[in-house]
């Protein structure tokens, strides 16, 4: 978190006189700079405070936390990337890091998880030398109440680093404090029970620490809480839960992990000191500057336009409002969104597989029909911009253009948004991602203030279904968690999740989480710990309906132009940094790389 009010403060860790950090990475990332030479080791930094005139007061002890949340974002970790590497989301431009990924061609040199691990260690870096100082200096110069809160926030911080580090890549090195030259050159990896054991215990004890979100001032929201320690413990048991279940098939302990996931949940829903969090009453503009400010928000990353603002707009928006549409939802996210009956598209009598027609007179649109996409959920409406849809003051028209040979009256595009095959700067799946674009960011397209959800009340809600259904615990408290999300757009839940079967109970929770949390950057996590990524990410994406010939009477479902490659095991980890096992022999590779 930065400070809404406040300039961002650039943060360079400072050390005691024998402690150094190890290895080209751990070196470079903690000291903040950008480069090291093979001299690094032996030259003093002249760009750095020193340690007797840094940790002088608490502000310079904020300071570096500001430093340190710094690292929980950047475009590497913007949440809509991760969501354009899975089934959900969809780039055609081959040259985005992501790319290689979904293409099954990732390596240990690749630059994407490369990159990860390089700025989540230097969170990690970052947060253990502040635990450093607060042992050695913070007695003298804070207060207890500051002492401990700062104490929260790096031990949450840290926490948060190594639950990321744990999905993306498996067994990773531990550190809780500053490692030396030789520490750092033979280090292996913890195992996964190491880790996550690290990471719950850091949790646990900042859950004890730190104040709730309704105790911050809104100059503070941002910082970690209470509430978010929690929810991440309950997140960070889930995840490993899951992953010992489908990976591991180690039963026993997956069991014990989704209990633990439940009962951190539930503690967020019934806690009487977490009773200020509830659902946004408005789906769509909790995902805008109207909603930055929510009760359903329990972490969030801030940011401020002309300080460290984010292209949304520009990376987002339809292309006719000066969007590059870097990613795009696909055919089978929309597919996912009920009818507002409550029903699947293929139980309900409601849905009309017909696509939207769209007709013109003089330049002016007028929508015949919007076919598939009527009477949806109306969290569809919120998350998908599709032909036919309204959208700051146009009617949006992603058809191929008009003077195509194969697009009929009422099923092409005169507008500035047809798809193109040859336009790498455009949809290519004919749908535009409605969360976080918000129209106020137009006239500023590259330094929007929109704030990352990195965690809500909603996704609380659907990891205690979701635990509960895993251990077989299919009771009205699965019903209630799921309605109460539904409740919120007046969706019907016309199933009882109390009758079904467990098979069926676990589908339907997938599936209600993916549609609720979708361009949330959490679906890739989900996917590979529910082994079902080699299913969704091998072969072509699809998009909207276009028209086969001039008559309008047949269409073909729009299909991606790459086809996608995930090679089962290997991809459900990414490879560790080659250059970081150049440098140490005892840290091992992934299977496969």
């Amino acid at each position: 978190m930065i400070y809404k009010k406040n300039k961002i403060m650039i943060y360079k860790i400072t050390k005691t006189t024998n402690v150094v950090l190890s290895s080209m990475l751990l070196l470079c990332i903690a000291l903040g700079i950008t480069g090291c030479d093979d001299n690094f080791l032996t030259t003093v930094p002249s760009d750095r405070v020193s340690s007797a005139t840094f940790w002088s007061n608490e502000r310079d002890f904020n300071t570096a936390l500001n430093g340190t949340y710094n690292e929980m974002t950047g475009r590497d970790l913007d949440p809509l990337y991760f969501d354009g590497a899975t089934d959900i989301g969809y780039s055609h431009a081959d040259w985005r890091r992501q790319h290689e990924y979904v293409m099954g061609r990732a390596n240990a040199q690749s630059g994407w998880s490369g990159g990860l691990w390089s700025q989540l260690y230097t969170g990690i870096s970052r947060a253990n030398e502040i635990l450093f100082q607060l042992n050695e200096v913070g007695g003298d110069v804070l207060s207890q109440e500051a002492a401990d809160r700062i104490r929260g926030e790096a031990l949450f911080l840290r926490g948060y680093f190594y639950h990321e580090l744990l999905w993306m890549f498996g067994e990773v090195p531990v550190f809780t404090s500053v490692p030396t030259v030789e520490e750092a050159r033979s280090v292996s990896r913890s195992s996964r029970e190491d880790v996550y054991t690290r990471i719950t215990t850091d949790l646990s004890e900042a859950a004890g620490l730190l104040p709730t979100r309704a105790e911050l001032p809104s100059s503070d929201y941002g910082r970690a809480t209470s509430e978010a320690a929690v929810a991440y413990h309950a997140r960070t048991a889930l995840y490993e839960a899951s992953w010992q279940e489908n990976h591991e098939d180690n039963t026993s302990r997956a069991n014990t992990l989704y209990g633990t996931a439940r009962d951190m949940a539930a503690t967020v829903m019934n806690d009487a000191a977490y009773s200020h969090i509830t659902l946004h009453p408005n789906f769509r503009d909790l995902f805008t500057y109207s909603g930055e400010t929510s009760n359903e928000i329990i972490l969030d990353y801030q940011k401020v336009s002309g300080q460290n603002g984010w292209p949304a707009w520009s990376d987002f928006a339809p292309k006719s409002m000066g969007s590059e549409v870097n990613i795009a939802p696909t055919r089978e996210l929309v597919d996912r969104f009920p009818m507002e009956d409550g029903l699947s598209i293929d139980d309900s009598p409601m849905y009309d597989d017909s696509p939207p027609e769209i007709t013109y007179n003089n330049g002016n649109p007028a929508v015949q029909t919007i076919g598939m996409y009527a009477n949806r959920d109306p969290r569809f409406y919120g998350t998908v911009l599709f032909p036919g849809a309204q959208f700051n003051g146009i009617v949006y028209n992603s058809y191929p253009s008009c003077s195509e040979t194969n697009a009929p009256d009422g099923y092409c595009s005169p507008t500035g948004d047809p798809i193109d095959q040859s336009d790498y700067n455009n949809t290519y799946t004919g749908y535009i991602a409605m969360k976080y674009v918000d129209p106020q960011d137009e006239s500023s397209p590259q330094n929007s203030g929109l704030n990352f959800i990195k965690m809500r009340y909603a996704d609380v809600l659907l990891m205690y279904a979701e635990a509960k259904v895993e251990l077989g615990e299919l009771d009205q408290s699965v019903n209630d968690a799921v309605q109460e999300i539904r409740d919120r757009v007046d969706l019907p839940m016309p199933q009882d999740i109390t009758t079904m079967t467990q098979e069926e109970a676990i589908e339907f929770v997938r599936n209600e989480r993916i549609i609720e949390l979708a361009w949330e950057g959490l679906h890739l996590a989900d996917i590979r710990r529910w082994n079902t990524a080699e299913n969704v990410l091998n072969g072509n994406i699809h998009g909207i309906e276009i028209a086969n010939d001039q008559t309008g009477n047949s269409f073909s479902r729009l299909q991606g132009q790459h086809t996608r490659s995930f090679d089962a095991p290997r991809d459900y980890l990414w490879p560790i940094p080659s250059n970081e096992r150049d440098l140490n022999d005892n840290l091992s590779q992934n299977t496969g790389y």
